[in-house]
């Protein structure tokens, strides 16, 4: 099984997780529980887990993993009432990136023009697993800059 361009794409997902990690690490806790951006920095963090578990959801009958926080938080749908703590949102993350790691390990340079079938109909277009994982790194790039942000305005160092 020929997987070069998959491990190629994969490196901004993996560097992207490595910044999230490193920012998880980092963040004060003042900061972690302040809102930044419309959104509490801590629920920045939890959404852009989710949907990494989200983009590897195959099956219909295969749901988000267990969360620290209940999926209209987890999609930005409505503002988290209690902060979520890193190391709840650590753990969360470690079981999301090993689920996310072992859906990559199993696709092969041929799956990268197929059509991802039950993120295509959620989000009502076609995406690709090449799509998909490019969007597993844009996703958590993003919400990874409003975190960031969030640092910055204290004056402090960003983690990118």
């Amino acid at each position: 099984m020929s997987r070069d361009i998959v491990a190629a794409l994969e490196e901004p997902y993996q560097r992207s997780w490595a910044l999230l990690a490193q920012f998880m690490d980092i963040c004060p806790e003042n900061i972690w529980a302040e809102t930044n951006g419309g959104w509490p920095v801590w629920q920045q963090v939890a959404h852009a887990i989710a949907v990494l578990n989200f983009f590897i959801l195959e099956k219909d009958d295969e749901s988000f993993m267990p969360a620290p926080a209940d999926i209209g938080v987890l999609m930005l749908k409505e503002q988290g009432k209690a902060v979520v703590s890193k190391e709840a949102m650590q753990a969360y993350g470690k079981s999301v990136k090993a689920a996310v790691d072992a859906r990559l390990a199993a696709l092969s340079n041929a799956d990268l023009t197929r059509v991802q079938e039950r993120v295509s109909k959620k989000i009502g277009r076609d995406l690709t697993y090449a799509a998909m994982i490019a969007m597993l790194a844009s996703h958590t790039t993003y919400h990874l800059g409003s975190c960031d942000a969030a640092l910055r305005d204290h004056g402090l160092p960003g983690v990118f």
